[in-house]
């Protein structure tokens, strides 16, 4: 893997194409992508060999599965299931405009889920499913750590696990958009009664996930095992750390930046934290 890879999401209205994330493979760069054609939104992933003058994207997957509304692929990783190496990926669920419904539930679908296809048949597998939105992936050998948007509040960190459900529509620590108060809240407040995964943390209210990063112990000697998160609505980043077995988070400390962050990628040698800041089209640099 490179040392610095930049996340890019371009909105191009002529080619009606969203970028959505980019993921550096050996000498191989893949580009997850949503396509609209004849009001059918896809999403698919490209790929092209590294080339610093030229990158000649050539499809790699694509679903056949249409949607009316705008969708989205979160984030990429490189991921080793049952001896199989492929790409984890993950799919946005969540439905603004009727008649669409929420597909989170629904094993024919690959919204709403972490995907996961195989590099050499490009077969395409639902590795967990009830996510919302994943807005950041953090991958290390058998750990997954996902980072969601709830609705209106509860936003998640997840420890995703093969063929676990994850809630989404139905249970959420947040409530739904557009709704006025009720006695009743619109979804379940416990994700394990009704036979899903508990969050590891869920934020209330919600602050807007975006990335999750671990930071490695040579930045600091008071950062020692410590993620990083970075957050839109909430302008700031998150320190955190977990126990041990990744059951739950013992501490997380706000530290406040003051403009929206759409990505995070640490460079081990320069020992530096880039942040793709999205108001202004920025780049952050955080170093010691």
């Amino acid at each position: 893997m490179a040392d610095l890879i930049i996340t890019v999401t371009i909105n191009d209205t002529d080619q009606k194409c969203l970028k959505n994330d980019l993921l550096d493979l050996n000498q191989w760069v893949q580009d997850a992508v949503t396509g609209k054609i004849n009001n059918c939104w896809n999403i698919g992933i490209a790929v092209a060999k590294i080339d610093l003058k030229f990158l000649d994207f050539q499809n790699f997957f694509k679903s056949d599965e249409c949607r009316l509304n705008n969708v989205e692929i979160g984030r990429m990783q490189p991921f080793t299931h049952n001896d199989v190496k492929g790409i984890l990926f993950s799919s946005n669920s969540f439905v603004q405009d009727k008649p669409e419904k929420d597909l989170a539930q629904d094993d024919n679908s690959i919204y709403g889920k972490l995907n996961f296809i195989n590099l050499e048949d490009k077969k395409h597998h639902i590795f967990s499913k009830g996510h919302r939105s994943l807005q950041g992936l953090y991958v290390e050998n058998e750990l997954i750590l996902g980072v969601e948007h709830g609705p209106r509040g509860g936003d998640e960190i997840n420890k995703i696990s093969f063929g676990e459900n994850y809630g989404w529509p139905i249970s959420s620590y947040g409530e739904k958009y557009f709704v006025g108060y009720s006695d009743n809240p619109y979804y379940f407040k416990d994700h394990e009664t009704h036979g899903f995964k508990e969050p590891l943390f869920s934020f209330v209210p919600s602050i807007a996930i975006s990335e999750i990063i671990k930071l490695p112990n040579n930045f600091s000697n008071h950062y020692i095992d410590n993620f990083i998160l970075s957050t839109l609505s909430d302008k700031s980043l998150y320190r955190i750390k977990f126990d041990k077995n990744y059951s739950r988070v013992l501490f997380f400390e706000k530290i406040y930046i003051g403009q929206r962050i759409r990505d995070l990628k640490y460079h081990n040698d320069k020992k530096t934290i880039f942040l793709a800041l999205e108001n202004n089209g920025e780049i952050g640099i955080l170093s010691k």
